[in-house]
């Protein structure tokens, strides 16, 4: 009896100073569920906040014709020098001059060096006269004396008088007539060349 009383306050003691408590611990599946619940809690809050929004695609630029300029001149460069000449000298015989001013500049362009390409300076020249435009017609017809054949230099040199003409370049004319006549005394543009020169004779003076 002694010793169970003994005992009993050994233990009273034991609670009030150390503070045991005595209740069962948790077990180790309880802890772990507490701690997973927050974490499924969260995992739902998530899974909210990540719903995809169908977004519509971006409508695609339009597609842009190439210009009826850009157009012709890459059908026409695939013509050979020749064929560009005759449609260009085709379109000037039908009163087309700004498809036969297209076409020949075309020339140029492509066929610098092709006799084509060299014969076009006065097929230039005579529809920059055509169309007032003297100053482009004067390099035409210069540049054509330059490298163009003999053989139509003549029309080069007659060309070339008539936008010095419309110039009022009238010195300047006379020379160029009359290099025409003694260079090219055969030609059919003689008799036109004189006619002007005796046109010119009572201005003599002048520039």
């Amino acid at each position: 009896m002694a010793l169970a009383l003994l005992m009993a306050g050994i233990t009273t003691a034991s609670v009030k100073v150390f503070g045991w408590k005595l209740w069962p611990r948790e077990s180790t599946e309880a802890r772990g569920a507490a701690k997973a619940a927050p974490e499924r809690s969260r995992a739902k809050t998530l899974a909210h906040d990540q719903h995809l929004l169908a977004v519509s695609a971006e409508p695609s630029l339009p597609t842009l014709p190439p210009t009826p300029s850009a157009s012709a001149v890459i059908a026409r460069r695939k013509l050979s020098a020749t064929e560009m000449f005759a449609a260009a000298k085709l379109a000037r015989a039908q009163g087309d001059s700004a498809e036969a001013l297209r076409l020949s500049k075309q020339i140029e362009e492509f066929f610098p060096n092709s006799p084509e390409g060299i014969d076009t300076h006065v097929t230039l020249g005579l529809l920059y006269l055509e169309l007032d435009r003297a100053e482009l017609a004067l390099q035409e017809f210069a540049t054509f004396r330059h490298i163009g054949s003999p053989e139509n230099k003549a029309e080069a040199y007659f060309g070339q008088a008539q936008a010095l003409r419309k110039l009022a370049r009238n010195a300047d004319e006379r020379t160029v007539l009359t290099e025409l006549i003694v260079n090219y005394p055969r030609s059919s543009y003689v008799a036109a060349a004189r006619t002007r020169l005796s046109e010119l004779l009572p201005d003599a003076g002048a520039r």
